[in-house]
């Protein structure tokens, strides 16, 4: 990443800033997706005549050359059967770019008067590895030559606004995500990148073992054990009432 890219990405993030959030007709609930996607869109490719174009049945987010560029903020769930297909169906390499927020302010403000009511930094800071619990939903095609991931690290705010509506669970607002800077990026294209995500020093662990290091519990840990293990960096095999998880030697020895 360079020093131009981030100035490029904080350039847009301004002009961004004041843009309404969607077009009219989207219903609430997607405001923070829809301005987030459309800033990563224009940093990625500025002409707007590679974007939403039609592959198959599917419309892709970018086409660029010989490349297909999906961008996914929210759940990579969503994103399985279009990238295989992708695979099943044309030659183009597919890039999945995936953001995360390491840095955020969280800024409650009345909507319709736009005063702040209160700022406060949130707790959750992304790291690389949270990605991973992510990555477990597509792991079938991250084997592929043809597949890369650019893991994005942001900082930026969410504003939430003051009214709460009926529908929504308690304690749930109506938010809206503005990224403002882009802070670090990982490329990921072959299963030994992964190995940044190995415990260094640790050639046997059990899942709470991993979780110490990762600082991961419950289906985000389990998810990204998974993730491992489905790409050959690690082998798992039942100790007692629960699993031990062992590298694989040969797959670090020939990489």
């Amino acid at each position: 990443m360079t020093q131009r890219e981030q100035e490029s990405f904080r350039q847009i993030c301004e002009e961004e800033k004041n843009a309404p959030a969607c077009s009219a007709g989207v219903r609430i609930g997607t405001y923070g997706e829809k301005r987030l996607h459309r800033v990563l869109k224009k940093w990625i490719c500025s002409d707007e005549t590679y974007h939403e174009r039609p592959v198959g049945r599917y419309i892709a987010d970018l086409l660029v050359g010989d490349e297909i560029l999906e961008i996914q903020t929210g759940s990579l769930h969503p994103l399985r059967e279009k990238l295989k297909g992708y695979l099943e169906t044309t030659d183009y390499r597919i890039t999945v770019i995936y953001p995360m927020f390491a840095e955020k302010r969280l800024v409650r403000m009345d909507r319709e008067t736009g005063e702040v009511l209160s700022v406060r930094r949130s707790p959750k800071r992304a790291q690389w590895r949270d990605a991973l619990p992510e990555l477990f939903w597509i792991r079938e095609v991250l084997e592929s030559p043809r597949v890369t991931i650019r893991l994005l690290l942001l900082s930026g705010e969410e504003r939430r606004y003051s009214e709460r509506m009926r529908y929504r669970r308690e304690g749930a607002y109506d938010s809206e995500l503005f990224p403002e800077e882009l802070l670090d990026e990982l490329t990921i294209s072959v299963p030994s990148d992964y190995r940044m995500f190995l415990p260094s020093g640790l050639t046997s662990f059990t899942a709470p073992e991993y979780g110490a290091f990762s600082k991961q519990k419950g289906r985000d840990l389990y998810s990204s054990l998974n993730l491992l293990c489905s790409l050959g960096l690690l082998r798992r095999e039942a100790e007692g009432r629960r699993y031990r998880y062992t590298v694989v030697k040969e797959m670090i020895e020939n990489t």
